[in-house]
């Protein structure tokens, strides 16, 4: 059974190779019989490279399952976003794309977002506060 491994240098998924070369085997064995035996002795010695990069670094590989995610349609978007991992959610949901905030709407159902100076509410199309004059990045 083929083993595969995965580079940690390059991050290759797939079957090792010795390391040195053949060639220079057979050249050793015309120079002299030791030195031949001495080579092919070290080459499948020691272990495997990677067969893209040549990196001493590789490991046995060992596939992690894939966790599906669930479709939107499926998400309830009433509940926060429980982050898993060390990193946090940017929004919460599909339409607050703007800091993790929720949009709000105004009175003619326009969606605003805070100014981030004064913390007013403005459109969230705005590229300039209309509170505090100051540019607003899109």
């Amino acid at each position: 059974m083929a083993q595969t491994v995965e580079c940690i240098a390059c991050g290759h998924v797939g079957q090792p190779k010795t390391k040195g070369s053949f060639a220079i085997t057979i050249i050793l064995l015309f120079i002299g019989l030791l030195p031949g035996i001495i080579y092919e002795i070290w080459r499948r010695s020691g272990g495997k490279v990677c067969s893209a990069c040549g990196s001493h670094g590789v490991r046995l590989y060992v596939p992690t399952p894939r966790q599906l995610q669930p479709k939107v349609n499926e998400v309830d978007f009433t509940q926060p976003v429980v982050s898993k991992g060390k990193t946090t959610p940017v929004a919460h949901d599909v339409f607050s794309y703007n800091t993790g905030k929720r949009m709000q709407l105004d009175e003619n159902g326009v969606e605003q977002k805070n100014c981030p100076d004064c913390m007013e509410l403005i459109r969230f199309d705005a590229r300039k506060c209309k509170h505090c004059g100051s540019m607003v990045e899109q």
